[in-house]
């Protein structure tokens, strides 16, 4: 071999080693995040030669979807989530920001390294919290350390897979109050893990409620409680320790009551949560959707936030009572672009935003177009902020714009009694001179509520006047607000204006069970290039 080829040999190794030093580097760096969501399943140590080798244990579908799922919803909620396969995590520097470990559906080896192991259990010991899930505690398997440390072990699972009341269940404990007293987690491959006498257990599946082709014998179940203990916690030195035997099926893991149970499991593993509630009381939780965002409390939703949809004009339904009623109606028959809580303008430069062209059942989309360019959505427990950019042009002319929109909508969380607020902010800024007008003689446009039939035996009443409830039209100059209260419950919904302009009046039309202040209803109002106009409304729901 010449003197040029050797070197271009080792000048190749040379490269190669220095890419795969670099990988190996990159993959050890780890962005650091509120929870580790760890998803090792397929390391399996050979136990003659002790290699790591990936073989022989059994994939989850539900490990990386679940992972995803968990990732999503958690940020979503305020935590931030490092998602991994990867044990170096457990060495790195990472672990120094990071709250909890969320063994999503882990299976076999959790680690290749001792020192990897260690830094895990000194994790949790020195106040780490851990969540561990489904196949979980088929980790370390044969591992007596591990097995005292989750506080019990994979046995078997049941011939068949079933449903699992929450009958039985400690409902002092955050994870479990989230659950509505009724809730049955629907069919699972059941994880039988025969805990010890130090966990806590939270729920229980009575062996009266095993279907009959899996009841082979009772040596797993725990005597003393009368069934199998699926989900148990337990303190190890300062850290908790959350453990549920479900999450088998990959499409539970998109199901909002598992993420509200999950999440306040990793917030009672953080210490955010109390070790024991003294009332089982439903927590509301506000969290994004695929087309915008939601309030949900007990398992029903309180209010949901459309954003993406045909319209492309956000709006609010369900808008529910605190009994559960829900108070908004969406497409009626006869008026089907009526969308529960909306805003819409009536008329830009004479072109009609509001209803459709043509055959109104066939056709959604007015000439004027109203198009939501951008959305930042920010829940936190119960409230939620969300904040969207939007604007307004013809919709024959393309990317002309008239009007843009800076709008903020703030939903309160639920009070003890079931009530909450939504502030509507919208700042308009013209683009170029526009005149904005309501339909006459009877004027309607702007912050609009649409409700159910079922406000027809509501009480009408207002504040600086009182709306007609036989004729529709506005109320008097100075109405700020218009009040529908049931008289058998005492629950209803307020309307109220924040801020507006001197021609605004609010319109009612009582056979339609219709609210609306019209901020032009007295005269047009023309706005010039880059001037602005500033709205701002409140919807208390009581």
């Amino acid at each position: 071999m010449t003197a040029e080829k050797m070197f271009f040999k080792r000048l190749t190794m040379f490269i190669a080693l220095a890419a795969c030093s670099a990988a190996m580097n990159l993959a050890a760096a780890f962005a650091p995040a509120d929870v580790i969501v760890y998803t090792r399943w397929k390391y399996v140590r050979n136990p003659q030669t002790g290699e790591v080798v990936a073989k022989g244990a059994f994939h989850h579908e539900s490990t990386e979807v679940g992972a995803e799922e968990v990732r999503r919803y958690f940020t979503a909620n305020g935590l931030s989530c490092l998602v991994t396969d990867d044990p170096a995590v457990f060495t790195s520097d990472a672990m120094k920001k990071a709250r909890c470990i969320l063994l999503c559906v882990t299976n076999h080896e959790l680690f290749e390294t001792d020192a990897q192991r260690e830094a895990f259990y000194k994790f949790v010991e020195n106040g780490g919290g851990l969540v561990a899930t489904h196949s979980a505690s088929a980790n370390e398997r044969g591992k007596q350390r591990f097995r005292d440390f989750l506080g019990g072990a994979f046995e078997r699972h049941y011939v068949a897979h079933q449903s699992v009341p929450f009958t039985h269940a400690d409902r002092t404990h955050p994870a479990i109050a989230c659950l509505p007293a009724d809730y049955v987690w629907a069919d699972d491959e059941i994880y039988l893990n025969h805990p010890d006498e130090k966990v806590r257990p939270l729920l229980i599946l009575d062996w009266k409620d095993v279907l009959p082709k899996s009841r082979k014998s009772d040596k797993w179940g725990c005597p003393k409680i009368g069934g199998h203990v699926l989900e148990w916690c337990k303190t190890y030195g300062k850290g908790r320790i959350f453990y549920t035997a479900l999450g088998h099926n990959p499409k539970d893991w998109a199901k909002m009551e598992w993420q509200m149970h999950l999440l306040e499991a990793t917030r009672w593993a953080m210490g955010e949560r109390p070790d024991r509630v003294q009332k089982a009381t439903p927590v509301a939780i506000a969290r994004r959707t695929i087309d915008g965002a939601e309030c949900v409390k007990d398992g029903k939703t309180v209010w949901k936030f459309n954003i993406a949809n045909r319209e492309s004009k956000p709006f609010v339904h369900p808008l529910s009572l605190p009994d559960g009623r829900c108070i908004t109606t969406v497409r009626p028959k006869d008026h089907p672009w009526h969308l529960g809580l909306w805003f819409c303008w009536k008329f830009i430069n004479g072109l009609n935003y509001w209803e459709p062209r043509g055959p109104v059942m066939q056709n959604l989309f007015p000439d004027g177009m109203t198009v939501v360019k951008d959305v930042a959505i920010a829940p936190k427990g119960g409230a939620c902020n969300v904040s969207l950019k939007m604007w307004y042009g013809p919709r024959a002319e393309p990317g002309k714009v008239l009007l843009d929109e800076d709008r903020n909508i703030a939903f309160s969380a639920p009070d003890e009694k079931g009530g909450y607020t939504i502030s509507s902010r919208h700042v308009f800024t013209a683009r170029a001179q526009v005149t904005l007008d309501c339909r006459r003689p009877v004027g309607y446009g702007g912050f609009s509520l649409r409700m159910a039939p079922l406000v027809r035996g509501f009480k009408a009443s207002g504040e600086g006047g009182t709306p007609n409830p036989d004729r529709n039209v506005a109320g008097p100059e100075g109405m700020k607000s218009v009040t529908y209260t049931d008289p058998a419950t005492g629950h209803g919904v307020t309307l109220r204006v924040v801020k507006s302009i001197s021609t605004e009046r609010i319109y009612t039309w009582a056979s339609h069970e219709f609210a609306n202040p019209v901020p032009m209803y007295e005269k047009p109002l023309t706005l010039k290039p880059g001037e602005k106009l500033e709205l701002e409304y409140e919807v208390k729901v009581f």
